[in-house]
């Protein structure tokens, strides 16, 4: 299930807000931006695994749907809203019909170079072409 983009932009949690404002007072991005942010990222990866199953030979598709370094803040949103477990899991079962997990990267081997920047780039070329180039900036500021 992907709902509309325009329909998920319109959740709201005035307590998750709060609560990232008080513990993240520093961050750049405000609580209102980074919720965006993550509801975006969110929707990117789910469409992105629907887009996958309906086409698994496309070699475009082949990459991780990840919080990179740089959307550190987006992930400070996440581990937030994570602490709000039933408007967390309420939210991922209305908008997406299931439990949104967070799965922490844990594999010790790392990809190589050239792998990791295949994957990136694809990532980037396809949050591109699905949120546009300003997206890809407040995600990867710290890159740029």
């Amino acid at each position: 299930m992907l709902p509309p983009l325009n329909e998920l932009l319109t959740y709201s949690n005035p307590h998750l807000l709060a609560r990232y404002k008080k513990e993240f007072p520093d961050n750049s991005l405000s609580a209102e931006q980074a919720l965006t942010e993550l509801l975006k990222y969110f929707w990117l990866c789910e469409k992105h695994r629907q887009d996958r199953e309906a086409n698994p030979t496309d070699e475009e598709l082949n990459f991780h749907c990840a919080i990179h370094a740089e959307m550190h803040e987006i992930d400070d949103m996440w581990h937030t809203f994570l602490l709000f477990t039933k408007d967390y899991t309420d939210f991922g079962h209305k908008y997406f019909g299931k439990f949104l997990h967070h799965v922490p990267e844990v594999s010790e081997e790392k990809p190589s170079d050239a792998e990791y920047e295949t994957d990136l780039s694809r990532y980037l070329s396809y949050a591109y072409d699905q949120l546009g180039e300003e997206t890809i900036r407040t995600w990867f500021k710290e890159a740029l």
